[in-house]
């Protein structure tokens, strides 16, 4: 009957989420660059192709960028590694103790006096206001969540138990254990947020990989990518961690044998769809951002370069759930050699470089229409195939090493995106889905024929106000 009751519980309250999500929808926060909707950020080591190669690729395609490497600092994408950022309690490869092991067998004031030093080292800037991500993955603050690999935190979290007191049960060192790790691993992760985001509080602050789905069973037979109840409720349980962040950095890492799958598509829409909905939950009055951690290549063969339908399935399709952004991450081995640095600059050139400046326009002058700049638009259906593209109506060309485009929004264009998408507003910004829709179609298209970039000045009232003359006069 108690476990009746629990299932009930947990299907209530989900659907009071689904209707406040549908009626009482938070504002989005506004964008970090700009009045830029979709953020396209870059986070590996290029800058070893010109210092080992002599190849130098131009990285403007990104509105934000950094490198993880250790020599870097003062830039406004960040990512702390374990030995980055106080002193992180692990156990290495070979099963050492580092900085204690656990959570609660470190001391949590040495962590965050080193953490203080390293953030003004790494971020000296204290009006930052980049992304500023944590990349512990050692351990997670779950202790049904340490499998594996990672079940050597339990196991030596029993252990300590066990040699601290004498006349106990199996089942009470199993309690006492998992309640000491959790206790610490949530003081480590909260004060380690508290103090970044007090230190740099125009950053956003959060953890590389979360919120998980752990919908990572793509080999199951008909796959749908949803994330399984339990973790769904295990995600709950981390309240703390999401209301003590101020960004969201789930990852979409996936697998060259599922190339071009539907596979990797219910993956990822998953993924995002989990981070948004949690994304929400918190006691601030706004949706916390997500941006969308993602490869070049594939999660199994790095330098194997995702297609262009899986650059939908990753980028696209966060962009049309309303993500506020992607970053995409590397490591040393995309600049291990010539040749791999030529292939890396060729796909930014090319594929890649065509699809991000099409998507990330695509967003801008969505939300410039269809929400006067002040949102960013969302698809109405998550699960339906539409997504945030230029049309036929537009052209993608590089000019001294840019992307240049060219070319206006047709009828068939805005009445797409007023169908299938909607306006998340902006904290306290007023928009709607409707109104310049509205006024291009009374109108007529001719009124509009400018350039993309100035789509952004029809949000002005005073713009609004003599098109409007304008009409009547027709």
């Amino acid at each position: 009957r108690r476990s009746w009751l629990t299932t009930c519980a947990i299907i209530c309250s989900w659907l009071l989420i689904l209707v406040h999500s549908a009626f009482c929808q938070k504002p989005a926060k506004l964008p970090l660059v700009g009045r830029k909707p979709f953020l396209a950020a870059w986070n590996a080591p290029l800058d070893m192709c010109t210092l080992k190669h002599n190849i130098n690729v131009s990285l403007e395609l990104f509105h934000i960028r950094g490198s993880p490497r250790a020599v870097h600092t003062g830039q406004n994408v960040t990512i702390f590694y374990a030995n980055r950022l106080g002193y992180y309690p692990f156990y290495n490869e070979q099963g050492v103790p580092i900085n204690g092991g656990l959570p609660q067998n470190s001391s949590l004031e040495a962590h965050l006096h080193k953490a203080r030093k390293d953030i003004a080292h790494f971020i000296p800037s204290e009006d930052f206001r980049g992304l500023a991500v944590i990349d512990w993955e050692f351990w997670r603050p779950q202790w049904n969540r340490n499998w594996h690999k990672k079940d050597i935190y339990r196991q030596r979290s029993r252990e300590l138990i066990a040699q601290a007191y004498l006349n106990v049960t199996e089942e009470q060192v199993e309690e006492l254990a998992r309640l000491r790790f959790e206790k610490s691993a949530m003081e480590f992760m909260q004060g380690t947020l508290k103090l970044g985001t007090q230190t740099r509080p125009h950053g956003l602050w959060g953890f590389y990989l979360y919120p998980d789905c752990h919908n990572y069973n793509v080999h199951a037979h008909n796959y749908s990518g949803t994330c399984p109840l339990q973790e769904s409720q295990r995600n709950d349980q981390l309240f703390w961690l999401w209301n003590s962040s101020t960004a969201f950095f789930p990852a979409l890492a996936i697998r060259k044998d599922h190339m071009d799958s539907i596979c990797n598509l219910h993956f990822s829409q998953n993924r995002v769809l989990e981070s948004l909905r949690l994304a929400s939950l918190t006691s601030l009055p706004y949706e916390l951002p997500t941006f969308v951690y993602t490869r070049l290549g594939y999660r199994d063969e790095a330098m194997a370069f995702l297609t262009q339908k899986d650059l939908i399935h990753t980028i696209g399709e966060s962009a049309a759930l309303g993500a506020a952004g992607f970053v995409i991450w590397g490591d040393l081995n995309l600049t291990s050699s010539r040749h791999n640095c030529s292939k890396v600059k060729a796909f930014l050139n090319y594929r890649l470089g065509q699809y991000i400046t099409n998507v990330t326009q695509a967003a801008e002058i969505c939300s410039d229409l269809l929400c006067q700049t002040n949102g960013r638009c969302v698809r109405r259906d998550p699960q339906a195939p539409h997504y945030l593209h230029l049309s036929q109506s537009h052209q993608i060309s590089r000019k001294d090493g840019k992307y240049v485009v060219t070319g206006t929004p047709s009828p068939s264009d805005l009445t797409y995106w007023k169908n299938k998408f909607t306006c998340q507003c902006y904290e306290v910004r007023k928009c709607t889905d409707r109104c310049l829709i509205h006024l291009i179609f009374q109108c007529g298209s001719k009124l509009f024929s400018v350039n993309v970039r100035d789509f952004r000045f029809i949000s002005r009232s005073t713009e609004i106000t003599r098109r409007i003359t304008m009409c009547n006069k027709l």
